[in-house]
This record gives structure tokens, C-alpha cells and sequence, in this order.
């Protein structure tokens, strides 16, 4: 499939956010496109990212159209993130090209939804992001555990244990048999009985992974659960975290 017009032109204005002095930019390309419930966060999860990509020299490429993603363009990127994506956004051969790009060695990167309330049918995708979003209560306060304080997007946190207020996903498993996980949440800190919208689920898991990795043929993957306030992408330790994240995913932790 020929790359569109517009898409190029989109490629071409991205480069604007790389630095000229610095070294090689991380292309990366943010996908925020919803097929289901959308977060009002999403504009200043953008603007946060955009300023990230100023800061960490990446050139940054938004959109909503997935209908141009492809093995040629996503050629040209380092990572892929979905940014609160939800419900179906894929096509069949976009869904291949994906595939092939993360096992060649490109990086996926999920935020809040996108990741684990993406692409229910998705075998493949599936069992890479390693958890299906299951429900949570309403936004609250809770202590997330700092379980690899290591890694790109968590040694900025100065305690093994960080108080946190969000959305606190829970997942139809813990992932941490086939994960490494960065961040958990101690359950006790806040109130998994408050379901007032995903009857019948048990919020509960025990053991909750909140953000992990995983290495995927020669690609790697990243999912956190965490990101769904708007303020939150004005958070200087959140923004740190999701940087990590793409830092890694790109190769350049």
C-alpha cells in the first residue's frame, strides 16, 4: 500500500520536535484512536508527549487514522505507543504489520487503555500485552509498590512504596508469570469492593501488576496501567515513567 500524502506531510512536520545538535532521534508514532469508551485525558496525554518528545529528542508523529499504518511506515519508527486506545482499531493486515514491526525489533508501548482494553480478539496482542482489563473502581487514592526501582521509567520514584491517586485497573490475570513487573498496587491501600459500574467482577486480584515489560522476539513491549486523570499528564513523575517506558521500548534505556 502506498504511503498517503497526508501522512507523509505528517512524518515530514515531525521532525520538528528533534533536536538538531543531538543524536539520532526515537521516531515514534502515537496512535490515540477509540472504538469504545474515550478519556478526556487523551488532549493533554498529546501536549504532554509532544513536550516529552522536545525534551528527549524523539520526532513524534500523532494521529487517529490507523487506516495508513503499514510495514512502510511503521519502517520509518522506533516505537509505536497507544495512547488510551480502546476496542477495535485494527484492521487484519494492519494488525500483521504490527506483528512483524514488534518481533523485528520496533517497540509497543501501552498508556492506561491502550494495551489491555484494546483488541479483545487479537490472539497475538493478547498474549504480548499479558493481561485484559477487567474493571475498577472510581479514581482514588492508593500506594503503588516499586518493584524494579532499576529501570527507566521508575528510578526517578524515591521510595519503594509511592502513594498515587488514579484509576486503578484490574485484569482478568496477573501477568507476572510471563512479565517483568515494574509497579504493583497494595490492594489494601484503597477500596476494591467500590464497583459501581463492572457488575459481577471482582476487583480484587491479590497479586496486581500495575506496569511491566516484556522482551517479544527481538521487539519489546511495555504496559502501564496507570494514566487516566487529565492532571496526571502534568505530573513531572508520571511524565518521567511514560518516558522510561518509550526510552526502553526504543532501545535507548
Amino acid at each position: 500500500m502506498k504511503t498517503p500524502l497526508l501522512v507523509l506531510s505528517l512524518l515530514m512536520a515531525s521532525v520538528c520536535f528533534a533536536q538538531d545538535s543531538a543524536p539520532e532521534p526515537l521516531n515514534v508514532l502515537a496512535i490515540s484512536k477509540t472504538d469504545g469508551f474515550r478519556h478526556e485525558s487523551i488532549p493533554n496525554a498529546i501536549k504532554a508527549f509532544s513536550e516529552m518528545a522536545r525534551e528527549s529528542n524523539w520526532s513524534i508523529t500523532f494521529t487517529e487514522d490507523t487506516t495508513f499504518v503499514d510495514d512502510q511506515v511503521l519502517a520509518r519508527m522506533d516505537v509505536l505507543v497507544l495512547i488510551m486506545t480502546t476496542g477495535d482499531i485494527f484492521s487484519l493486515p494492519q494488525q500483521q504489520s504490527i506483528e512483524r514491526f514488534v518481533t523485528a525489533g520496533g517497540g509497543l508501548v501501552g498508556i492506561h487503555s491502550g494495551g489491555t482494553d484494546t483488541e479483545y480478539e487479537w490472539e497475538w496482542f493478547r498474549e504480548v500485552i499479558g493481561a485484559r482489563f477487567t474493571g475498577h473502581p472510581p479514581v482514588c487514592k492508593g500506594t503503588l509498590i516499586v518493584e524494579d526501582p532499576n529501570h527507566a521509567s521508575t528510578h526517578h520514584f524515591k521510595s519503594d512504596r509511592v502513594a498515587w491517586e488514579d484509576e486503578f485497573y484490574s485484569f482478568d490475570r496477573s501477568p507476572r508469570e510471563d512479565v517483568h513487573v515494574l509497579l504493583s498496587i497494595d490492594e489494601s491501600t484503597y477500596d476494591t469492593s467500590n464497583n459501581p459500574w463492572f457488575k459481577g467482577v471482582d476487583l480484587k486480584m491479590g497479586d496486581h501488576p500495575m506496569a511491566w515489560l516484556k522482551n517479544v522476539d527481538k521487539g519489546r513491549v511495555f504496559q502501564t496501567a496507570l494514566g487516566h486523570t487529565i492532571e496526571i499528564y502534568d505530573d513531572p513523575a508520571f511524565r518521567k515513567h511514560l518516558a522510561g517506558a518509550v526510552m526502553w521500548a526504543g532501545g535507548r534505556d
